[in-house]
């Protein structure tokens, strides 16, 4: 529930700048400042996650996560101009990214060691989840309370769930027993002799991945009208492919119990950048580009959180959670990156197929080290 509600927060911005940009008669791209530091406050909370987590304990860290961005989400609605609301995002953003890799190890902990994969990609999936509710509820809460009450919204669920929170959360039985020594879950002991590979590949592929996430994401209303697409229609690309991602990540949680998330991560990058070929070089109606688009978020999210899954199981217990946060933080990363790069292959006034083969290139190169993983992790037990 937490990671629902993180997911949630992350993207409310986002549903309420177009009503901002009317109401305080400002152009829509004055709020990349704030969209921007919304996501080097993630950066921050995810690769801040793990030392925090070793020095306080993993619930305490969720708890006061929770509870940053709640009081960010409030202080964003209350903000009336730019320099508030781009602090309040960083507070938000922060909190936001402090607690996915806590909850997520601290769920794959208190289950079957055997099911430690299965269990993680289950709990991530909430990151898809969140945003699919707020595109849902977003435009009647805007209507009938202005878009102030979308950010209440993602104020006042988290305070009211932190009572279960407080009472429901348990560090598992082994963690309690082994509590870390100082230093164990420091970031440099992801780069020790036999970790120091599937560190650097686990980084590098989630940097790729999200980039060409965001690149999709961000660029995909504009570029589809080159497709032949209204502008009315455009939103639709985002819709689908947002749908594609929950069923990814559906997907995934089956497909991790019968085989290794490594494995799984092969196949969905490779179809990934398969299907992205298709869309910059085939001649797609409307619907098909539209089933395209949704395969692609199927395979990229589900290759996102099959990376995240990958970390939790190769990485021991007190550098699980670091593991897992420089992971996300990379592809936070990739997340401020991705519509740079979008926007300067606009700029060269490349066709729209073009930048989309393109930004297949990211995901062939992503492809080809998903393989490189996999078979170091084959080789070495």
């Amino acid at each position: 529930m937490v990671v629902v509600l993180d997911g949630f927060d992350g993207v409310t911005l986002g549903l309420v700048i177009p009503t901002l940009v009317n109401e305080w008669r400002i152009d829509a791209a004055a709020f990349t400042l704030p969209l921007v530091v919304g996501s080097i406050g993630l950066v921050i909370g995810y690769s801040s996650s793990g030392w925090a987590s070793a020095r306080a304990g993993r619930r305490r860290v969720i708890l006061s996560g929770t509870a940053l961005f709640a009081v960010g989400s409030a202080w964003t609605a209350v903000s009336t101009t730019l320099p508030p609301l781009s602090m309040a995002r960083l507070v938000t953003g922060v909190g936001l990214g402090i607690i996915v890799p806590p909850v997520t190890s601290l769920a794959a902990d208190n289950g079957p060691s055997l099911r430690r994969e299965t269990i993680t990609v289950l709990v991530t999936l909430g990151l898809a989840v969140g945003p699919t509710i707020a595109g849902l509820t977003a435009g009647k809460l805007i209507g009938a309370y202005g878009w102030e009450s979308v950010l209440w919204a993602g104020a006042v669920l988290p305070v009211l769930l932190m009572p279960f929170l407080w009472c429901g959360m348990h560090e598992s039985a082994d963690s309690a027993r082994q509590r870390p020594e100082k230093g164990q879950a420091a970031v440099r002991h992801l780069f020790v002799v036999g970790r120091r590979s599937v560190t650097l590949l686990l980084w590098a592929i989630s940097l790729l991945v999200v980039t060409t996430i965001s690149v999709v994401t961000t660029w995909a209303p504009v570029l589809v009208t080159d497709y032949g697409l209204s502008p009315t229609d455009a939103p639709l690309a985002i819709a689908a492919f947002g749908l594609g991602g929950m069923t990814g990540g559906s997907v995934l949680v089956l497909l991790t119990t019968r085989f290794p998330a490594a494995t799984v991560v092969v196949a969905t990058a490779g179809l990934g950048a398969v299907l992205l070929l298709v869309a910059a070089r085939a001649p797609l109606s409307h619907l098909g580009l539209l089933i395209a688009l949704a395969g692609i978020g199927m395979c990229l999210i589900a290759t996102v959180n099959g990376l995240v899954a990958v970390a939790m199981s190769r990485y021991p217990g007190p550098l699980r959670t670091t593991g897992v946060g420089w992971v996300i933080a990379l592809g936070r990363i990739g997340g401020i990156i991705g519509p740079v790069y979008g926007g300067a292959l606009v700029t060269l006034r490349l066709s729209s197929r073009d930048i989309v083969l393109a930004t297949c290139a990211l995901m062939i190169v992503a492809a080809l080290l998903n393989i490189m993983l996999a078979r170091h992790l084959r080789d070495v037990p």
